[in-house]
């Protein structure tokens, strides 16, 4: 076996191989330090804790959560709007309890009145019989007084504000189907000695009635007082009374007094038809008898029916209706000027009434 062969590199080999041996090593520079400050640092150290943005699904929302909310827009908006959004809030805006509770109030713009009295039927039929409180201002008619009477037997509260219709056999009838009703509040919606006796007679549970006007322009030459006896021999269970605008006279209050003995609060605001001078101890007596008194100088405000009038110079627009007492509105006196109680201090004013029967024609 031939022994193995060595290769051996030559001189100029040699030479450069011991040439790279004593080449010196590239220094290798250390990395450069920034020292931020601490403020940065602070920033720096919330920016790592700061947790990742949530995406909420709107539809994983308890239910009865999403109907509260779906409650506060509106019963127009979820007819017309919400309902429409998913299948979910479709089905929420199906449950009779969202419409336990209804109010609608008519605005001049997107939706006739026609409109609103068909929503207003679909809002009824949606409750299928939950109805408890509705409130239907500035289109109500015969018709929904009807659809309501026939579906909502378990209703509690009505309040209609402008009533477009004057048969009072309608009335009488809805009245009959309202065995659970405990308050009726009404605005500009006549209400007849017959529909308070109708209420007296079926509506047992009746505790507090509101029969409101706007206020008249001048004192009535003539008082009214038929509907004021009818309260007071029809319903002796009442506690609370509004007659705001009424033309009732000390005889009619006298009435009231008589025959509602329970009577806790009695609003008689812009009544101007009574007379405490003439019977001193009438006033006493309402002092007496009733806790919560507003008499007819009392002011208007909070009440959410009745426009304001102002004069040319700021005053109080009923100021010659309170001839006898002092404006509540400004306490102005009418002795104080002989313009308050001239007729051309109300040429802007003559024309209330024909306004409203010309508005409410429509």
């Amino acid at each position: 076996m031939l022994p193995p062969i060595k290769l051996c590199p030559s001189k100029m080999d040699r030479k450069k191989a011991d040439d790279h041996k004593h080449v010196p090593k590239a220094k290798v520079l250390s990395p450069i330090r920034l020292c931020a400050s601490k403020s940065d640092q602070q920033k720096a150290n919330k920016q790592k804790h700061v947790p990742k943005a949530i995406k909420r699904n709107w539809l994983d929302l308890p239910s009865d959560l999403t109907s509260n909310i779906l409650q506060r827009i509106g019963a127009v908006d979820i007819l017309e709007n919400a309902q429409k959004v998913c299948t979910t809030w479709r089905k929420i805006s199906k449950d009779p309890a969202m419409w336990r509770v209804i109010h609608l109030r008519y605005s001049q713009g997107s939706h006739t009145r026609p409109q609103f009295r068909e929503m207003c039927m679909r809002a009824v039929d949606r409750s299928q019989g939950q109805l408890v409180d509705i409130t239907l201002v500035d289109f109500a008619n015969d018709a929904v007084l009807k659809y309501i009477s026939d579906r909502a037997s378990n209703l509690k509260r009505l309040e209609i504000a402008y009533w477009y219709s004057n048969k009072d056999e309608t009335w009488t009838e809805a009245l009959k189907k309202f065995s659970s009703l405990e308050e009726l509040s009404l605005h500009q919606t006549g209400l007849s000695e017959y529909s308070v006796e109708t209420l007296g007679r079926h509506c047992p549970l009746l505790k507090i009635l509101k029969v409101n006007i706007d206020p008249p322009q001048h004192v009535p030459e003539v008082s009214w007082d038929t509907l004021a006896k009818a309260i007071g021999k029809n319903l002796p269970e009442l506690r609370h009374l509004e007659l705001i605008g009424d033309g009732l006279s000390n005889i009619g209050l006298k009435a009231i007094l008589d025959g509602c003995r329970l009577l806790e609060s009695l609003d008689m605001r812009m009544c101007f038809n009574l007379n405490f001078q003439a019977d001193a101890d009438l006033k006493k007596r309402c002092s007496q008898q009733i806790k919560h008194l507003k008499l007819p100088p009392a002011s208007l405000d909070g009440y959410p029916y009745i426009w304001e009038y102002e004069t040319h110079d700021g005053c109080c627009a009923f100021a010659d209706l309170c001839s006898h007492l002092c404006c509540s509105e400004c306490g102005h006196n009418q002795s104080d000027s002989d313009d308050h109680g001239s007729t051309e201090y109300y040429s802007d004013y003559h024309g209330f009434t024909d306004f409203f029967i010309d508005y409410y024609s429509l």
